[in-house]
């Protein structure tokens, strides 16, 4: 029998314990990640216990509304898990097992059905960053006939020191040129250096801003600062040094992912981009905590639309295919 409570202040350390020894959590689920941006999610996040009264899983989640009638302007109430993180779903000791886990989504759908919900939106996290092999919701979903709703493809290059050195060797003129014409990468940059880059970017490129603000970053950098790490490679302008390419890494072991990338037209121009990730693949292929580096998503619209352009250029430097799903379910 599994008992759902809903998450309160006071378990924070209760909850960031069970996150540090989770087979497939990272860093994100610490409710100092979580929390910093409460004012636009209204949290609803839950813990599970057995039998035995013991803590046996996490569900990051939040609640909302959806649409359900335009002409009437009818709502319906949905549980999302979790609309602010890039991917969600239950988190599960080393210990759950596949019966445990059927079990935790019955004890699920029936506490979302007595709270009123309609339909669940559950994100799996994506296997790259599991610590042990965490897959059983993927069977507990299909049992539930929950329908995708979103899959999205990213490209994650196996940090594999030997193919590292064959794309570096394809890579190699760019390589030279760049270091030649004066360009040097600095590893834990400042954020505020990069963050003008980003958004000029994004706002010429996309017609968009970042997810984050410059504060929020350099916030969550300050809580998670051997997590959160700037690169930037900078080049003389006017007798002084001036960033021109850079990227925003989260370390979360086995798996090191790409937050935010850009560059300046200079730094397009000359290539520079390429430079920095060879320079990045090859740093951390020499360390033994990572196993993965993950480029992240190249969609739109939920994944019906993909930059054939910009996955290419992931796949250049070795990205193969991880895809991020998002499961429906109706209540």
């Amino acid at each position: 029998m599994i008992r759902i409570r809903r998450y309160a202040s006071a378990d924070k350390e209760l909850w960031n314990d069970f996150v540090s020894a989770s087979k497939n959590a990272t860093f994100l689920f610490f409710r100092e990640y979580m929390d910093y941006h409460a004012d636009r999610f209204r949290d609803h996040s839950l813990l599970f216990y057995d039998e035995k009264e013991r803590l046996v899983a996490l569900l990051p989640g939040n609640e909302a509304t959806e649409s359900v009638s335009e002409k009437t302007g009818a709502e319906q109430r949905v549980y999302y898990s979790h609309q602010g993180l890039t991917y969600g779903g239950f988190l599960l000791s080393l210990h759950s097992r596949m019966t445990e886990v059927m079990q935790l989504f019955a004890a699920l759908l029936d506490y979302l059905r007595g709270e009123g919900f309609a339909v669940l939106y559950y994100k799996r996290i994506p296997t790259i960053y599991h610590r042990y092999p965490a897959q059983e919701d993927g069977y507990a979903l299909w049992r539930c006939e929950a329908q995708m709703c979103s899959c999205l493809i990213s490209s994650t290059v196996l940090l594999c020191e030997e193919r590292i050195r064959a794309t570096a060797s394809n890579n190699f003129y760019y390589c030279r040129k760049v270091k030649n014409s004066g360009y040097s990468l600095c590893c834990d940059a400042p954020l505020s250096d990069f963050w003008h880059v980003l958004i000029e970017n994004l706002r010429t490129v996309h017609h968009v801003l970042p997810v984050h603000t410059l504060e929020e970053m350099q916030l969550l950098q300050s809580r998670f600062p051997e997590n959160i790490r700037c690169f930037l490679v900078y080049g003389e302008s006017g007798g002084a040094a001036q960033p021109v390419a850079g990227t925003v890494i989260y370390e979360m072991p086995p798996a090191v992912h790409v937050q935010y990338i850009a560059a300046t037209p200079r730094g397009k121009e000359d290539n520079v981009h390429k430079f920095l990730f060879l320079s990045l693949l090859e740093r951390y292929a020499q360390d033994s905590r990572f196993q993965y580096f993950d480029f992240g998503t190249s969609n739109e619209d939920g994944g019906h639309v993909l930059n054939e352009g910009l996955v290419a250029n992931k796949e250049g430097f070795g990205g193969r295919g991880v895809v991020y799903e998002t499961y429906r379910l109706t209540i």
